[in-house]
């Protein structure tokens, strides 16, 4: 198999995986593991023979990889090896690229919102666009609030690639209410600003994460919060004193 691609063009080793499913038309529901594993391999002494680093996370996940596929292939009779073990592998591992395949998606949209607001820009806005502009981006930012949507791009993928969120299912998911009163809550007592990293150490999953970001955008439009977005992206949040005060 010929490989036109590079390494530098991936996020991430779940991103080299997401694409190698599709270049090899695998069903993610029903993965091949061994399949999977002999490609991955492949692509990464491809790789190698081309003297190209690799990042220490994509040997890490070939380590996995690899251990799953050699436990499968020694004798049943000197490794037992449980049925529910290889499924419980395997699901994780689906579970993590559904999951970034989630973060991805969403992340593209925002940057695709953030895209065609540039767009909007470089040309005289509607008398909608300007009515919509003075009812969603009427509080106090500091900072283009296009830039935070564009930020928030950022933190999604950042996220998907160090803590990836195994997929869930909940009996009652967060409402937008609910996480403003909880932000709220946060921040009262809190002295000077909040990284959104921080804002978001308490979310188990995509959607808490989502509805956090919601939550922040509802509460700078209501005047309750401000931002900053420094040079690398991260996004600070910076309560309103006269809410909390």
């Amino acid at each position: 198999m010929a490989f036109t691609v590079t390494i530098d063009q991936f996020e991430g080793p779940l991103d080299l995986m997401l694409h190698l499913i599709k270049d090899n038309k695998l069903d993610l529901f029903e993965l091949d593991m061994d399949l999977l594993t002999d490609q991955y391999l492949h692509y990464l002494n491809a790789m190698e023979s081309m003297h190209l680093e690799i990042a220490s996370e994509y040997l890490a996940e070939l380590a996995g990889l690899i251990e799953y596929k050699s436990k499968k292939l020694l004798p049943r009779e000197k490794v037992v090896i449980e049925e529910e073990y290889e499924e419980d592998q395997r699901e994780k591992l689906v579970r993590r690229l559904l999951e970034y395949q989630r973060y991805k998606e969403i992340s593209e949209q925002f940057e695709q919102k953030y895209e065609e607001r540039q767009l909007m820009m470089s040309k005289p806005m509607s008398e909608e666009t300007q009515k919509w502009l003075h009812t969603t981006v009427e509080g106090e930012f500091v900072g283009n609030p296009y830039d935070l949507i564009k930020a928030m791009n950022r933190v999604l993928r950042r996220a998907a690639l160090t803590h990836p969120y195994e997929t869930r299912m909940t009996v009652k998911e967060l409402s937008l209410d609910e996480r403003v009163i909880q932000i709220k809550s946060r921040l009262k007592n809190w002295v000077g600003k909040m990284s959104f990293e921080e804002l978001c150490s308490d979310c188990t999953d995509l959607h808490m994460i989502i509805v956090t970001f919601l939550s922040v955008l509802d509460l700078i439009k209501h005047k309750e919060m401000t931002f900053h977005i420094d040079e690398e992206e991260n996004i600070w949040i910076i309560r309103g004193e006269q809410v909390y005060a």
